[in-house]
């Protein structure tokens, strides 16, 4: 049985962008402190949010100047963005069986809005919970929470679905139920389309 509302992770559930994103961060640690950041430094921490890139990767800069230059950036290399071929015809699906729809991401609103365009999935979600619009981003439960409050669902009658460690806390921490795409979980599925089975 479906829930009132499913929450969905944007990285690496509906769309891929970890190549990007390195090109991004590389770019960045020119930028900001110097020097290029490596492929070892970056693949860990991927998805952690931009405040904590700062003191990890040792840039100087405020969280408002890196993202800044992440949504410059970033645009720059959407061509190599991959789009997940399930997403769509899944949300779609869900839409129609009366499922609201939010987007929970630890990337910052004009650039998901960005991202989201170039997927063919603007206009699909209810709330775009990003992480500009919260003092903390995942790990922190606040990011769930501001998408329940806009959808109008308790935490208890949502799911939400993605594929890091970074999700499933924020997920557990606000007491909904946790779908790890690929990640173990509450629920593990290992194709998105495997939601709706």
């Amino acid at each position: 049985m479906l829930p009132r509302a499913v929450l969905f992770d944007m990285d690496g559930v509906l769309v891929k962008s970890e190549e990007v994103w390195f090109k991004v961060c590389e770019a960045a640690g020119v930028r900001f402190r110097g020097r290029a950041l490596t492929r070892e430094e970056f693949f860990p921490t991927f998805g952690q949010g931009t405040a904590a890139d700062i003191p990890v990767f040792g840039f100087d800069c405020t969280v408002a100047e890196l993202d800044a230059f992440y949504v410059t950036e970033f645009v720059r290399h959407l061509d190599a963005m991959w789009v997940n071929p399930e997403a769509r015809p899944l949300l779609e699906l869900l839409a129609g069986q009366g499922v609201k729809l939010a987007l929970v991401t630890n990337t910052v609103s004009p650039l998901a809005v960005q991202i989201l365009a170039r997927a063919q999935l603007e206009g699909v979600f209810s709330s775009l919970a990003t992480a500009d619009r919260v003092t903390h981003a995942k790990p922190s439960p606040e990011l769930v929470q501001l998408a329940c409050r806009e959808l109008g669902v308790p935490p208890d009658a949502a799911w939400m679905v993605g594929d890091s460690r970074f999700d499933r806390q924020a997920a557990q921490s606000a007491g909904v139920f946790f779908i790890g795409l690929g990640l173990d979980g509450d629920r593990r599925i290992e194709r998105l389309a495997d939601l709706s089975s």
